[in-house]
């Protein structure tokens, strides 16, 4: 008789894919996505809502770190660069997932689900760009129930 085992659990995170940071490959590929297709929400906007609402939430070093991996003025990190919101002092905000995705939905004019669906996207893209241990660290400063969005699946 066979005997019955359990397989082993992996909690290893899916490894990074290296996607490049140019800003134009970014926005094709979330142009091309169906829930930017689906919500009638243009590329660049539905990132600059993200980006904006994001780096509301982070602390200064880290939404700076974000920036110099995302490739600076350079690249995708020009969408992070260039939000008012991010401007001035200390802006690390403290604020839920309901609130994020409030946020985020009133920037598109789209109802919250559909916001969770376009800031899933985002939240994706941007995970495959930047190194795990980036990903952990953004993923840190957000509220739990969102920061597992950001990490890579298990």
């Amino acid at each position: 008789m066979a005997e019955h085992t359990e397989p082993p659990i992996n909690a290893t995170p899916v490894k990074e894919r290296d996607e490049p940071l140019d800003l134009q490959g970014f926005l094709e590929e979330l142009g091309n996505s169906r829930e930017f297709q689906v919500n009638g929400v243009g590329a660049r906007q539905g990132a600059e809502a993200v980006f904006c609402t994001l780096a509301r939430r982070l602390s200064d070093g880290e939404d700076l770190k974000l920036f110099r991996f995302l490739g600076g003025n350079d690249g995708i990190g020009a969408i992070l660069g260039a939000c008012a919101i991010h401007r001035g002092p200390s802006h690390a905000k403290r604020m839920d997932r309901a609130e994020f995705i409030t946020d985020v939905a009133d920037h598109l004019r789209i109802p919250g689900d559909q916001a969770l669906r376009v800031l899933t996207a985002v939240f994706t893209a941007i995970r495959d760009r930047i190194p795990e241990d980036e990903v952990a660290a953004v993923a840190s400063q957000l509220p739990a129930d969102l920061a597992d969005l950001f990490r890579r699946p298990v």
